[in-house]
């Protein structure tokens, strides 16, 4: 069993390790959200400058930031496998489960250190007051998780089609406007506006991060199957 475990623990990190060099080498994934996260940011800001926002457009903003950014950066790590052709390297290398979780890891990682920045940015530079910080920082960390794994997901599932990134894009939009609704509340709560379900904003981002990381192992063996 702990053998077991072991070869498991080996596999994800093997692709983990695989991800984070490949970026190290260039930082484009990492550059290109941090890029559009600011310029973002900034566009919110020049538009908004002259009057005061109120919370809950305050926080559509601050989530069609979040996911735009992530829904053009984060699908890279399975469709570039099919791209460069190695995906065959991986499926004689590890499981399918252990490729999805090492690269559904990277991209968690990478969301959480875009969305720390883009939160800091945001809060500075647009002015916005937070009301209840450790709201505001739970829907922020949840929601970082919860637009990792449903673009990973939505990655995994194009990665064989011909035009995959259209089709990346497509399966991911419908899953991430459920997730924009919850993050508004809840995020719009945190700022200040009273709203009765807000509070379970991050209750509901968490449960939905814990379905898509669930499912998306399973899905992506039986695509790597086929």
């Amino acid at each position: 069993m702990k053998s077991n475990w072991h070869s498991w623990q080996t596999e994800i990190y093997a692709v983990f390790q695989k991800e984070w060099r490949s970026e190290s080498r260039s930082l484009s994934g990492i550059m290109t959200t941090a890029l559009l996260c600011l310029v973002s940011v900034v566009i919110v800001n020049s538009i908004t400058w002259t009057t005061s926002i109120n919370p809950m457009i305050a926080s559509g903003m601050y989530w069609m930031i979040l996911v735009f950014s992530a829904s053009i950066s984060l699908p890279r790590t399975f469709l570039q496998e099919e791209d460069s052709r190695t995906a065959d390297f991986w499926r004689l290398m590890a499981r399918p489960e252990a490729v999805y979780w090492g690269k559904a890891l990277f991209n968690i990682a990478q969301m959480l250190l875009a969305t720390t920045l883009m939160s800091i940015a945001f809060l500075v530079i647009v002015k916005v007051h937070v009301e209840n910080v450790g709201l505001f920082i739970a829907m922020a960390f949840a929601g970082a998780v919860s637009i990792a794994s449903t673009v990973t997901l939505a990655g995994a599932i194009a990665s064989p089609a011909s035009s995959r990134y259209a089709l990346s894009t497509a399966i991911s939009a419908p899953l991430l406007i459920f997730l924009i609704n919850l993050g508004v509340t809840g995020t719009a709560t945190s700022l200040g506006e009273f709203l009765k379900s807000g509070e379970n904003g991050a209750i509901g981002m968490i449960a939905y991060a814990f379905a898509t990381c669930s499912i998306g192992p399973v899905v992506y063996s039986k695509i790597w199957k086929g």
